[in-house]
């Protein structure tokens, strides 16, 4: 069975406000092995709702608006729903009444524009709303039905799981069908370089299915599996996950909503390590990030971000500042091994660049440089980044993480 999400309201255009109450029913739909096809938005213009929940109807059994059921003028909702579905709007006395119980309730005095909001169309399925002074409804065909429900959060979250959710058990006999997912986050390749080694595992059609959705510094891989039972659908995951993973190998840092810093420090807890950082480049993201943990193996941070704080963070003179410079990757060495001697930690962290090239406007192309001072020695990479600087010092900041984070893992592989 097929369902769509028409979100209704000018407001989600311009930006005004975000959309969660897609993300909400999806996630709603997909509990119940309901697959959603597609989702639209479209302001509060009566030929484009028409237009978006006519094409919705003729693609999806299910189709469900959110927003738009107000007492206002551009409250369009039912009069688009009772063109598309060419049933005439009728007054309901029983939803006049709940309205006005509600206004007396909160002690406000009603508007004649709310009895507007008694309107449904005709022959359709009242959706009585305790929470609020908008009742939703449901209109039904032997093909399809269409639902609408305020696009106030809190009553479309109530109205989803206590209305909503039971009509489309008993209308389509939904009993055990679920939909199930996991997400693999994945650092160190881009998305095409992903996608190359799972191609195969990406087809059409599979069940369960894999795609992938890259964001900044880090690519995440969707498992979803249908199933009858919660049981079939987590052996299903597993054994995808269990290939991938044999393919990826440290690649993958998580599951799910697991952070990358938050699967660091955790490491590092269990190693009884600590960690001081030296940010001569990224302005103080690795320790915002890490800081944000709570974790006490993060010692301390330092943002180096002129030549005056590098130099007197080394303590050297600026003859001898001078010299430093150039050999890149040894001075970020040095930050490295000063930032774990003055923390009293572990490990020490540092991230230096230098521009190769000015792209114009906010855009470099940089080489940067990783440094890991640790009781075992250093470790150390480099990597060229370009665009805009705040793009490129996050992707530096997931790297240095990424950096160690690998080095967690062997010692823990040697401990």
């Amino acid at each position: 069975m097929k369902a769509e999400i028409v979100a209704i309201g000018s407001e989600l255009l311009l930006g005004q406000i975000l959309d969660t109450n897609t993300a909400y029913i999806a996630g709603c739909l997909a509990g119940k092995g309901i697959e959603l096809v597609q989702t639209t938005s479209v302001g509060d213009n009566l030929q484009r709702m028409r237009r978006a929940i006519k094409a919705a109807i003729a693609r999806s059994q299910v189709v469900i608006t959110t927003g738009g059921i107000g007492p206002t003028e551009d409250d369009l909702t039912r009069e688009a729903i009772a063109q598309v579905t060419k049933r005439p709007l009728a007054f309901q006395p029983h939803l006049m009444e709940q309205i006005e119980a509600i206004f007396r309730k909160r002690g406000f005095r009603m508007t004649e524009n709310n009895r507007k909001q008694a309107y449904i169309p005709e022959g359709s399925i009242p959706v009585e709303n305790p929470k609020g002074t908008a009742p939703g409804f449901i209109v039904e065909s032997a093909d399809w039905v269409t639902i609408s429900i305020p696009g106030v959060p809190s009553e479309m979250e109530y109205l989803m799981e206590n209305a909503v959710i039971p009509y489309l058990q008993r209308r389509f006999h939904l009993t055990h069908q679920i939909i199930r997912y996991r997400v693999l986050r994945v650092c160190g390749l881009g998305e095409s370089a992903i996608g190359l080694q799972i191609k195969d595992l990406m087809k059409q059609g599979q069940n369960p299915s894999v795609g992938t959705l890259a964001s900044m510094g880090d690519i995440r891989i969707r498992i979803t599996a249908k199933a009858d039972h919660p049981e079939e659908a987590s052996m299903r995951i597993g054994k995808m996950e269990e290939e991938i993973r044999n393919r990826l190998g440290i690649l993958i840092y998580g599951v799910d909503k697991e952070t990358l810093q938050g699967n660091v420090v955790r490491e590092m807890e269990r190693l009884g390590l600590t960690l001081s950082v030296a940010e001569a480049f990224t302005g103080g993201i690795i320790s915002q990030k890490l800081a944000n943990t709570g974790s006490a193996s993060f010692a301390q941070g330092l943002v180096l971000q002129s030549e005056t704080s590098q130099r007197r963070f080394l303590n050297v003179s600026p003859e001898a500042f001078r010299a430093m410079r150039e050999d890149q990757k040894s001075l970020t060495d040095a930050f490295a091994e000063k930032a774990r001697q003055e923390g009293g930690a572990d490990i020490g962290l540092a991230v230096h660049s230098r521009v190769l090239e000015e792209q114009g406007g906010d855009e470099y192309r940089m080489e940067t440089f990783f440094s890991l001072a640790t009781l075992d020695g250093m470790e150390r990479q480099d990597h060229v980044l370009g665009g805009e600087l705040s793009t490129s010092r996050e992707r530096a900041s997931i790297m240095a993480l990424d950096l160690l984070r690998k080095y967690l893992l062997k010692a823990t592989q040697t401990a």
